[in-house]
């Protein structure tokens, strides 16, 4: 293909050495005629001007301040005359064929308006490992990585500004960067969305690789870095509504978790709490006959992932869901934040075809840094903490694991997510393992726990069985003593069981009652009030609901409160009327 030339952009304070390979290897690897070289210089101190000076095939703007990085890019792009511009780090070394299988890509249609390579340092997920220790084998490495005879293209939310080529039409509709995010850091992203928003898709092209030395401006300044980040991310946030990290990151870890036979099969996959959509890019790159659906409350963050798929503006946990409808869902991180995740996991499965699959992760309460911070009396919740701070619920991992067996899956898988820990951590994490004489602390580490919970397609749960056998008066005793022991030890709960009963074809009310009965029998107190509400909710006239709230309130010496529920009752019988009786003479 005859690519017109492209203008490539580079800033420089400083760091001569970095400069001089980065250019030499554009030289070496680089058609001549194809490009223009375009250097802006902040005012560097270390000889780079001079240098700049000697060259004959750059055009050089001599800053007398440094004016930051979107500013000097925007110098730059102005005096620019490519078809398209690339904004490249001084501290890359590019490689064989580097802008022509860029530019296959960028100019492989008229939708796409920038593309970027992978490398082996970066803040984001264009990063990938490397085999190559030294230069010299770094070259060997990238002329075999190079060479990928099938284009690997995958479209992604956003590209990292090390180095990004854009169409000049595109820049022309969209404009030049924000300088509000000078000296640097989230231009990039702000950019990148500005694409998106005009109609234009970013491309990762993952067939070209050159080498990023990587923070050579920033890396000597951690805290400055730092700080200069958060102020950024802050910018970035009160422009667009969402954090240009969170948001934006795809769940690469849920999605290997898919079964990979499934790849060229139609499918139909939501990710609830779906974020500017980046998961659902990542599905479709690797399962391209999946059709995509999100649910997201942040509308901002929606507006993006509309771009991507069939998206509704919502909370998860509200909203109605179309029963066997999806082959896959995805819950990142979400669990923790539900009021009931009991209850919206019994909702969600019956949206899950036969067969279907659940993919979530949910943060590990019993990691080594809650209890720290539990044992010291600092905050637990936070931005830059474990638990953030819509966080509702902690979970351990067998509090995990009886979550989704109480939900009524059948076939449940975890994988733990561990981090890495310093020689004083791992003093810390042994001592609390030695407290309670445990040999196993791989959970103290596991930063979070990976499901993967398939309904099965032809099998109650075993509450399900049990509140079919009630409906249909099929050994009640014995079926709620079972109930009983399993409250007892934990395995349901009363919103589990109000949301099954929820989900199946039987009398409800009566179920509920007969329940709420034989729990006054036995004693569970705690677990009557919520069935009897959910009854009420069904229809707020039902005598039997009515008299047995009446009834419990009276054993408790709520007479007041128990002759609310009475009046209630349009047709009084005779049990009811002997109620009654006693009720009002409590009260006088």
């Amino acid at each position: 293909m005859n690519h017109k030339k492209t203008s490539i952009i580079i800033l420089t304070y400083n760091k001569l050495e970095y400069t001089q390979a980065c250019i030499e290897s554009i030289r070496k690897y680089t058609p001549r005629g194809t490009y223009q070289l375009i250097v802006v210089d902040n005012l560097s101190t270390d000889g780079t001007r001079d240098w700049l000076a000697e060259q004959t095939d750059i055009l050089t703007i001599f800053n007398e301040e440094n004016v930051g990085f979107p500013k000097g890019c925007n110098q730059g792009m102005e005096l620019s005359t490519g078809d398209s511009i690339l904004l490249l780090n001084n501290d890359v070394v590019v490689t064989e064929n580097w802008l022509k299988l860029m530019n296959d890509c960028l100019y492989s249609s008229d939708e796409i308006g920038a593309v970027g390579p992978v490398t082996n340092s970066a803040y984001g997920d264009q990063e990938i490992a490397v085999s190559y220790s030294t230069l010299d084998e770094m070259w060997d490495f990238a002329n075999t990585y190079n060479l990928t005879a099938e284009p690997d293209w995958e479209r992604r939310l956003k590209l990292i500004g090390f180095c990004m080529l854009i169409k000049k039409e595109a820049v022309d509709q969209v404009g030049l960067l924000d300088e509000a995010f000078t000296p640097g850091m989230c231009e990039d992203s702000d950019y990148s969305f500005r694409l998106l928003k005009s109609g234009f898709e970013l491309i990762l092209c993952r067939n070209v690789f050159i080498h990023h030395f990587g923070s050579t401006s920033f890396g000597e300044m951690p805290e400055q870095r730092q700080r200069l980040w958060n102020r950024n991310r802050e910018k970035f946030e009160e422009k667009w509504g969402f954090h240009t990290s969170y948001h934006a990151q795809p769940r690469e870890d849920l999605v290997q978790l898919m079964n990979e036979q499934d790849r060229y099969k139609k499918m139909n996959i939501l990710d609830i709490g779906c974020a500017c959509g980046a998961t659902l890019l990542n599905v479709k790159y690797k399962y391209p006959n999946a059709e995509l659906f999100g649910i997201e409350k942040n509308e901002h963050a929606a507006s993006i992932a509309g771009l991507i798929g069939n998206v509704t503006i919502g909370d998860g946990e509200t909203i109605s869901y179309e029963a066997e409808a999806y082959d896959y869902i995805i819950l990142g991180d979400i669990l923790q934040q539900m009021k009931d995740p009991w209850k919206f996991l019994a909702r969600v499965k019956e949206s899950l075809k036969p067969n279907g699959t659940i993919l979530a992760s949910i943060p590990n309460a019993t990691h080594y840094s809650v209890i720290f911070s539990l044992m010291k009396s600092k905050s637990l919740y936070g931005k830059n903490e474990m638990l953030d701070h819509d966080t509702l619920r902690l979970f351990s991992l067998s509090e995990v694991q009886r979550l989704f067996v109480q939900s009524g899956f059948d076939e449940i898988g975890y994988k733990m997510i561990n981090n890495e820990v310093s020689t004083l951590e791992q003093r810390f994490i042994d001592q609390l393992s030695s407290l309670v004489g445990s040999n196993d602390n791989t959970h103290l580490t596991a930063v979070k726990y990976l499901i993967r919970a398939t309904r099965s397609k032809n099998s109650y749960s075993s509450l399900e069985i049990l509140l079919e056998q009630i409906n249909r008066g099929i050994d009640v005793n014995e079926t709620v003593l079972e109930m009983t022991s399993m409250l007892k030890d934990g395995s349901i709960n009363s919103s589990m069981i109000i949301s099954t009963v929820n989900t199946l074809e039987i009398d409800r009310q009566l179920v509920l009652n007969i329940l709420a009965n034989q729990f006054f029998i036995h004693g569970l107190y705690n677990d009557i009030i919520p069935l009897l509400n959910a009854s009420l909710e069904i229809n707020s006239k039902h005598y039997d609901t009515l008299y047995n709230y009446a009834s419990l309130l009276h054993s408790i010496g709520a007479d007041r409160e128990a002759l609310m529920y009475l009046n209630q009752i349009e047709e009084k019988d005779h049990e009811s009327g002997h109620l009654l009786e006693k009720v009002l003479n409590n009260l006088i």
